[in-house]
């Protein structure tokens, strides 16, 4: 598929997804649009045919408007953007595993989210899964210099220095799973982290509460790691890389249970001694499932795209589910 193509089927699926007065005669998918609709919602087919007629289509565009009116869960952008589209489009040109969406957290949410911007991306799998889905957060990085910029700004800069992120990960590992990408324009708050995270469980019923991982690197693996040291019991684990390793005062032992597994790049100023001593902590409080990887000779840029390519992380965290708390 060409790019041009891959734009004009993002537009459309963009416009089922947030247009409750889109007609279907009106917005009918190309043959190409069509067979890619089939692959993502094979019971669309109602009729078993493997194609779709028009009246399926037709259904199909009324069922989406359905759940866009009933169900106030965050939003796929808008279409009226047409450079994040292609943006996004671009994007999963590259990907044949995963699909990248843009979602907009509702207002009254994004009022309570701090500095979190209103846009995140949701990758999820091109084939079709039954039952509950795991959920991996991904928490960027960032500084005075991604902070400033606005959300299409940052996608253009991740992608002229090779900044990977949550659905790179998603995409190499081919992994069932659901992955958010949330965007923040300064330090990441915990507590903002968790009113969305009972938002995402409240209105997003394909996730499995007990398989919900957090991970990211430099700023994003400081805020790992002061996300679960304020939450611990949200997560079945975890992966804070690329950090200072956080301070000699934390509690180790409420993290005595959580499955963590810290990297950093072995050229990466002070982060991986940081990131040494914070394991010993956690195996001194009691923690068997703590893992440490350097990547030898990586710097801090270096480290970040090692992290992302590391494939076996994924397979490790879906071994864990969450420990249940006494009631």
């Amino acid at each position: 598929m060409n790019n041009q193509r891959l734009i004009q089927l993002c537009v459309f699926l963009a416009l089922l997804a947030t247009d409750p007065l889109l007609n279907a005669q009106t917005q009918q998918p190309s043959e190409e649009q069509m067979t890619r609709i089939l692959k993502r919602f094979p019971e669309t087919d109602k009729d078993k045919d493997g194609k779709l007629s028009t009246e399926e289509v037709q259904a199909f565009v009324k069922s989406r408007q359905r759940i866009r009116r009933s169900k106030p869960a965050a939003q796929s952008t808008k279409a009226g953007d047409a450079k994040l589209t292609e943006t996004l489009a671009s994007m999963n040109a590259r990907f044949k595993n995963v699909e990248v969406e843009l979602i907009e957290w509702p207002a009254e949410l994004h009022k309570k989210l701090g500095k979190m911007t209103k846009l995140a991306l949701v990758t999820r799998p091109v084939e079709k899964v039954d039952g509950k889905l795991p959920l991996l957060i991904n928490l960027h990085g960032g500084g005075p210099r991604w902070f400033n910029l606005g959300f299409q700004q940052q996608l253009e800069l991740a992608a002229q220095i090779e900044m990977k992120r949550g659905f790179d990960l998603a995409e190499l590992a081919g992994k069932k799973l659901v992955v958010l990408d949330p965007n923040s324009s300064e330090r990441w708050s915990p507590d903002s982290l968790d009113t969305m995270l009972d938002y995402v469980l409240e209105n997003f019923p394909e996730i499995d509460k007990d398989r919900v991982y957090v991970m990211g690197y430099s700023a994003g693996g400081g805020a790992t790691w002061r996300w679960i040291n304020q939450s611990p019991d949200r997560f079945a684990a975890a992966a804070p890389c690329g950090f200072t390793g956080g301070s000699a005062q934390d509690d180790a032992k409420k993290l005595s249970k959580l499955p963590i597994w810290a990297m950093a790049g072995g050229d990466d100023g002070k982060n991986p001694a940081g990131i040494r001593k914070m394991v010993e902590r956690l195996r001194a409080a009691g923690n068997v499932n703590v893992k440490h990887k350097e990547f030898e000779g990586a710097d801090h840029r270096e480290g970040g795209r090692a992290v992302f390519s590391t494939v076996e992380l994924v397979e490790w965290m879906l071994e864990f589910e969450r420990l249940k708390t006494k009631e």
